[in-house]
């Protein structure tokens, strides 16, 4: 998660699953103060239902609680991608083994005098899922690039059938796309029932490992769109998005960056993120172009949300070598 200021948990969303009304609240006040995304219930039933229907990244919860106390809620959390910490006063070393045998990732005593200790938690663990997920990740990507560099002609083909069609419509979007040159290409994709998500990569700078990035940016994407169905929304945030892949081609060790432009549209408006693609048109320079990827591991992205026209947009870009692409979406009735 990326942090602005001094709102340490900025974008870190936090569901809390206490009972007692007057901690809850003050849990509630403290989170949001340090700039989370929080949602409360007040026991274990209520909390299996708030994750039916949003995604959580942390869920802080008290272990006695009526109707489900924390132990069957833990035990129905098999499925629940984020990090558990558990906040309660019954604090043996029984109720610790148990805890954390059924998933938990951290465990505080109550009464908790310094709610600075909860932030610095919730950093500490989220710290070390980031750290596992992109070691998975990285994992993946080095077993698919000596695949792939072994099986040159292979790859080339898986190329050409990530390629999306040339023109489809999607979402009430009528969108083409023209290419001139083997160094740049689109991919397309209705990703939910409300959002189309596009992005446009340039591997121009790669030679032979141009191919093996395309293929593992798609795989990147097509992964986290799946996800979203599982209400993991960092699809939907292109400046996340870009930054996970960016640390993925940083420890690649690829011989040169790669640009791309990643944008998500919902009904009239399109949020979107540059990762090195200069003098793109508008609208999409209306964001500042960060650091190819694969530059810089600490790279950052600035996110820009902007509205369409009544004739949504045209994004003509031709790069280093003269390749060119024309990318149009407008709106049908």
């Amino acid at each position: 998660m990326q942090q602005r200021d001094d709102h340490l948990l900025h974008g870190v969303s936090i569901l809390v699953v206490e009972d007692e009304v007057v901690f809850r609240q003050q849990l509630l006040a403290f989170l949001t103060q340090q700039g989370a995304m929080v949602g409360a219930v007040g026991d274990g039933k209520a909390a299996l239902e708030a994750i039916s229907q949003q995604h959580y990244d942390i869920i802080l919860m008290d272990l006695i609680m009526p109707k489900m106390g924390g132990v069957e809620l833990l035990e129905n959390l098999a499925h629940f991608s984020g990090t558990v910490v558990v906040i309660s006063g019954k604090s043996t070393m029984a109720d610790l083994r148990q805890v954390m045998a059924l998933g938990a990732s951290d465990f505080l005593v109550k009464p908790i005098t310094d709610f600075n200790e909860i932030t610095n938690t919730i950093l500490t663990n989220l710290s070390m899922v980031e750290e596992h997920s992109l070691q998975m990740e990285f994992s993946e990507f080095s077993e698919h690039k000596a695949h792939f560099k072994a099986n040159d002609v292979q790859a080339s083909l898986v190329l050409h059938e990530i390629m999306p069609e040339a023109t489809q419509e999607l979402m009430g979007y009528f969108c083409h796309y023209r290419l001139k040159g083997h160094t740049l290409f689109p991919i397309l994709k209705q990703i939910d029932d409300n959002h189309v998500a596009f992005l446009v990569v340039d591997i121009c700078l790669m030679g032979d490992e141009g191919v093996i990035a395309a293929v593992i940016i798609n795989g990147f994407f097509q992964d986290m769109w799946n996800r979203l169905s599982l209400n993991d929304s960092s699809s939907l945030q292109p400046s996340q998005a870009l930054s996970t892949l960016n640390k993925i081609m940083h420890a690649a060790d690829l011989r040169a960056p790669v640009g791309c432009l990643y944008g998500v549209i919902k009904d009239d408006c399109v949020t979107f993120a540059n990762a090195g693609l200069l003098d793109v048109p508008t609208p999409f320079n209306q964001a500042q172009p960060g650091l190819a990827l694969g530059l810089n591991a600490s790279a950052h992205y600035l996110e820009c949300l902007v509205r369409l026209s009544e004739i949504g947009f045209s994004l003509r870009f031709k790069n280093l070598v003269d390749d060119c692409i024309s990318l149009k979406l407008f709106p049908v009735a």
